[in-house]
């Protein structure tokens, strides 16, 4: 079962570049735009009741990430990335970096050209964590959580004549640690909610 799973992200992979292929091939002249943005996220480890939401996000437990995104959108295609970290301290007073990431993604953007709102759907390969940033102790599976996973998602983009603000939820139907190795998967739930801001640049 586990080396099934393995494989999916292998798949995934494949898939991603043939899409980015074929949706070269297809437009290659259609007009574009970048999107740089930064985002906050929260992640639903606990549930997805409405009263656990509300409390993930008002509750000091598990730190809200903050970081960057990019995206490069040609005609209705787009392919980007989203990057955030946060930090905890434990009851112990020490500090462990986490980390949630959307490497690599490709999305599909119906309307685009002429509309403020700018829906869209995305679906790639990502990455979370949790590693001790003081002197690690014992094995390093014990100071270094790691999962991969595969993702979907969909949101929002309010388009203000350049300026960005958008909303989207993201969902990993698995996470797994990456293949041949001991570590534990990071402490983090399938559901992610992230809102950002930012900037579109044209063409």
């Amino acid at each position: 079962m586990k080396s099934r799973a393995s494989a999916l992200p292998v798949a995934a992979v494949a898939a991603a570049i043939s899409l980015v292929i074929t949706a070269a091939a297809a437009a290659p002249c259609a007009a574009g735009s970048v999107h740089l943005t930064g985002s906050l996220s929260q992640d639903f480890l606990r549930g997805t009741s409405a009263q656990t939401i509300i409390g993930t996000f008002t509750g000091p437990e598990q730190p809200r990430f903050a970081g960057l995104g990019w995206e490069v959108i040609l005609g209705k295609v787009g392919f980007g990335g989203d990057y955030m970290a946060s930090f905890l301290r434990a009851p112990d007073t020490q500090w462990w970096l986490d980390w949630y990431a959307q490497p690599l993604f490709l999305s599909f953007h119906p309307l685009r050209r002429g509309f403020a709102l700018d829906p869209f759907v995305q679906a790639g390969l990502g990455s979370a964590g949790r590693v001790l940033l003081h002197r690690w102790t014992g094995t390093p599976d014990s100071n270094l959580f790691l999962s991969v996973f595969p993702f979907v998602a969909g949101g929002l983009d309010l388009n203000l004549d350049g300026f960005l603000i958008g909303a989207k939820v993201s969902y990993a139907p698995f996470m797994t640690p990456p293949p041949a190795t001991a570590f534990d998967n990071a402490p983090i739930g399938q559901i992610q909610a992230t809102v950002s801001v930012g900037i579109a640049l044209d063409w």
